[in-house]
C-alpha cells in the first residue's frame, strides 16, 4: 500500500508521515534488487532516566529494525536512523547477530540521552527488564530469540563495555549503579 493510499484510508497519522517518507516503503512491499543485502539492522536506543534503565520501541513491532543496503556502512547506518527521531546517541556498539527468517539480523545498542520528546506515533519509553538468554545447543542457535533476551545480552555486552573500554566508561561514568547487576555470561560463569 502506497503513503498515499495509507494516508487516505486513515491508516497513516500526519506525524509519523514525514519519518515514512524518508525511510520508504516497508521492505516486505520493495521488489528485489541487487542493491538490497538480505540483512537487518536491529538497533536497541537505551538511556537512564531516574536511575533506571529504558530502551525505546516502535510503537508498531518488537524492535527498531531497517534494511541495509551494500554499501552502508553499519554504524554509520544506526547513526543516521537515530537521527530521524531525533535522539541523542552516547555509545554505538554492535553487540550480536543471529539469522531470522531468511536473513541475517545485525544487532546494535545505542546508548541514548533521556528524551525529552518523541515524534507521536513513533517510539515509545519501556523500562528494561531482566530476561533468560536465549540458549541453543553446543552446534546450533536456539530455536527462537526473543527481543527481551537480544536487550538482555545488549545491556550486558554494555556492563564489561564500562569496565573494560576506556572510552565507554567514560561516557557511562553515571551508569555503574543501574549496569551493577549486568555481567557477560563467561565471566557469571566464572564467579
Amino acid at each position: 500500500m502506497s503513503l498515499e493510499v495509507a494516508k487516505a484510508r486513515g491508516r497513516v497519522q500526519s506525524s509519523v508521515g514525514p519519518i515514512i517518507e524518508r525511510l520508504g516503503p516497508p521492505l516486505s512491499s520493495v521488489p528485489w534488487s541487487p542493491q538490497l543485502v538480505a540483512q537487518s539492522l536491529e538497533i536497541l536506543p537505551v538511556g537512564l532516566r531516574y536511575g533506571k534503565l529504558f530502551w525505546l520501541r516502535p510503537v508498531h513491532a518488537p524492535s527498531l529494525r531497517v534494511g541495509m543496503s551494500r554499501s552502508a556502512e553499519p554504524s554509520q547506518a544506526v547513526l543516521d536512523v537515530v537521527a530521524w527521531y531525533p535522539l541523542s546517541p552516547r555509545v554505538v556498539h554492535s553487540t550480536s547477530w543471529r539469522y531470522e527468517q531468511g536473513r541475517i539480523v545485525l544487532t546494535y545498542v545505542v546508548v541514548v540521552d533521556s528524551p525529552q520528546h518523541l515524534p507521536p506515533d513513533s517510539l515509545e519509553l519501556v523500562s528494561v527488564t531482566r530476561s533468560d538468554l536465549a540458549r541453543g545447543s553446543s552446534m546450533a542457535p536456539a530455536e527462537s530469540i526473543a527481543v527481551e533476551a537480544v536487550l538482555e545480552h545488549a545491556v550486558r555486552h554494555l556492563a564489561w563495555l564500562s569496565r573494560d573500554d576506556p572510552a565507554v566508561a567514560t561516557v557511562l561514568a553515571d551508569w555503574s549503579e543501574a549496569l551493577e547487576g549486568y555481567q557477560p555470561e563467561p565471566f557469571q560463569a566464572l564467579s
